[in-house]
């Protein structure tokens, strides 16, 4: 017999399910093979779960672009890598986008592809041969991109977007700064020195592309004093330098006295990310709004939203 004392089930007072709260029924589940089933893919999604969130997200998004509200999307440059630029372009041309934040990589991905028609290179081989990050063109086109936008008194997305379009780049149509220039969409870009292969050619001046982020980031932080007033803020696959720029652009936001009203948030990402749960989904617009966040490939999630904006 055991030594140890056991509780006394029998003491143990059962109550009706029906008396129980529970969080999923059946009028939520979804048949595909209803022939009264919609033919909207929303509508295929469950209302339970991240299937809610979905739904409460493409809502947010539909309201915030028939209301003409501010729609920042944050992106890390795998974003580009991943082949979703014309996603990106498009959303822009739909009003889904108003505008793009990004760091200092993606601004090498969009210039490989609009000049060269490829990127992303192989750091495994590369990088012992001494070779990763030393594209000769890449360097040329980053430094006359970033002199190109000092000489016309532009920030650092928006002199690349010009840059590209007035040197006739053969896959100009590829590049989201390109587009975003045209569209008057502010496209603003925000380098961390030493993380991108441009840092590495004597070409490269510090003090040049500082000033010229330093420019993104006040135009990002008016970009973001919009976002107070019922705006969307959408994070994708970004999980350290963005949410800390939002951040204190929010900050700014708060100091010069704005107060947020109905602000969405998203984020989406293969893991959840500390800086972005805390920086942008909880912190800065706590009680004022509603968040979402969504774990996936970047190459599966954004058609997917896509699909879902665009069957409205």
């Amino acid at each position: 017999m055991s030594r140890y004392e056991e509780e006394d089930l029998s003491r143990i007072q059962p109550i009706s399910i029906h008396s129980r709260s529970s969080k999923v029924r059946v009028d939520q589940i979804v048949d595909p093979d209803s022939p009264a089933i919609s033919e909207r893919w929303i509508e295929r999604f469950p209302e339970i779960l991240k299937g809610r969130d979905l739904r409460g997200l493409v809502e947010a998004l539909h309201r915030a672009q028939a209301d003409k509200r501010q729609i920042l999307w944050l992106i890390g440059a795998h974003v580009v890598k991943c082949g979703l630029s014309l996603y990106l372009c498009s959303l822009m041309k739909k009003g889904y986008v108003t505008a793009l934040a990004t760091t200092g990589s993606a601004t090498i991905h969009d210039l490989e592809l609009a000049f060269f028609g490829h990127t992303s290179e192989d750091v495994a081989v590369e990088l012992p041969a001494g070779r990763f990050g030393m594209s000769a063109e890449t360097a040329f086109h980053f430094t006359a991109a970033c002199a190109h936008a000092e000489a016309s008194g532009l920030g650092l997305g928006e002199g690349f977007g010009d840059y590209i379009e007035k040197s006739g780049a053969a896959w100009a149509r590829f590049s989201i700064f390109r587009e975003a220039a045209a569209l008057g969409v502010p496209a603003t870009v925000h380098v961390a020195l030493g993380t991108d292969i441009a840092h590495q050619h004597p070409s490269f001046s510090g003090e040049l592309v500082g000033k010229l982020s330093m420019r993104d980031f006040r135009i990002l932080s008016s970009v973001v004093g919009k976002v107070f007033d019922r705006g969307v803020a959408v994070v994708f696959g970004s999980a350290v330098v963005l949410p800390e720029v939002f951040l204190k652009a929010v900050s700014i936001g708060y100091n010069l006295g704005r107060a947020p009203v109905g602000v969405t948030t998203a984020s989406f990402d293969m893991l959840p990310q500390y800086r972005v749960q805390e920086n942008v989904l909880r912190r800065p617009f706590k009680d004022a709004g509603r968040s979402y966040s969504f774990q996936g490939h970047h190459e599966i999630m954004l058609p997917l939203l896509y699909t879902l904006l665009r069957e409205e």
